[in-house]
């Protein structure tokens, strides 16, 4: 039987959340799911996720907030930002930036499904290293 991997989910779009969750049932994910950075926060002080999917922005910040503070603890996280505008130069920034995946809306379950299997590999191999 297979461990399953905790996946945090900081989204302000409830669709984007709803599609995700969707996409992540039957699959080994315990997964949880907020709509603020402030919120990610306070949950990700309390439990460590290995995966975390976040919109580019959120109600009260950015994406490089919550990657900063995830970076500043544990460093171990991979982080899959979902982009709304589509923009070339923000997907080469947050690559930059350390981010695992960048996903592009309107989010496709056989993306989502390609950004979880590589940011599991790449999960193994840091831990392998």
């Amino acid at each position: 039987m297979q461990e399953e991997t905790d996946v945090l989910i900081v989204s302000s779009r409830m669709d984007s959340r709803k599609k995700l969750l969707r996409a992540l049932e039957g699959l080994p994910v315990s997964a949880f799911s907020v709509s603020t950075i402030a919120q990610a926060l306070e949950v990700l002080s309390l439990h460590p996720f290995a995966i975390i999917f976040c919109d580019e922005c959120v109600s009260d910040g950015s994406y490089r907030e919550l990657l900063a503070a995830v970076r500043g603890t544990s460093g171990t996280s991979r982080f899959i930002m979902m982009l709304g505008t589509g923009e070339w130069e923000e997907y080469l920034e947050a690559l930059r930036l350390g981010i695992t995946d960048v996903l592009r809306s309107p989010l496709q379950t056989p993306d989502i499904d390609i950004a979880l299997i590589h940011a599991m590999r790449h999960g193994r191999e840091n831990q392998a290293a």
